[in-house]
């Protein structure tokens, strides 16, 4: 967990036990023990409302599914997707509704492995190319794309350290947003292979 001054931790108490119980139904999930169903029972016992104490905005990738990477029930996490978890304004606004009207009061940043939309960008940096299907998610993905493959090593993958500088980029985002204020925001990466979940530091 990245580290904490002792007045943040006082203000974000609630939120840093919401995050230790994610971490542990993450290891339910990767050792094969996962404590919920999901089934169709358990959505009827919670269609008439909902208590969600976290949210985690994420990529579209259809291999990294929160609610089972962090073993939760129906109603405990609300999951926001946009490719590259890029923080466009519908996003954003989700978040801050999810602040103000459900009382969320963690939000993770969750970026992948081999990432596609990081990947694109990487090329498209490389390449000096457009593409207009593309277009705006290479914008929004250009600077960390750029800084990553300035920073790594001629012959080495610059991808993973893309994906970390734009969850990072992320987390530094969503930190500055007066309606989250007082939400403790945290960047993780998922591994595909291991189901794993790692906390990243800030900087």
């Amino acid at each position: 967990m990245p580290e904490l001054t002792a007045s943040s931790l006082m203000e974000h108490h609630e939120a840093a036990k919401t995050l230790v119980a994610l971490l542990e139904g993450n290891g339910r999930f990767v050792a094969g023990e996962p404590r919920y169903k999901r089934d169709v029972v358990a959505a009827r016992q919670h269609a008439l409302g909902q208590k969600p104490t976290a949210a985690v905005f994420t990529c579209i990738d259809s291999r990294v599914t929160a609610e089972s990477v962090f073993d939760c029930d129906f109603g405990q996490l609300l999951v926001v997707r946009t490719a590259g978890h890029v923080p466009d304004r519908a996003a954003v606004g989700s978040l801050e509704f999810a602040a103000a009207e459900l009382g969320v009061s963690l939000v993770v940043v969750l970026g992948h492995e081999r990432c596609g939309a990081i990947n694109a960008a990487l090329h498209a940096v490389e390449d000096d190319t457009h593409d207009p299907r593309t277009d705006y998610l290479v914008e929004q993905l250009w600077q960390p794309a750029s800084q990553a493959l300035a920073e790594t090593p001629e012959g080495e993958d610059a991808a993973p350290k893309a994906l970390r500088l734009q969850v990072r980029r992320t987390v530094a985002d969503l930190g500055r947003r007066e309606n989250l204020d007082g939400v403790l925001v945290v960047g993780a990466v998922y591994d595909l292979d291991t189901g794993e979940v790692k906390l990243i530091e800030e900087n």
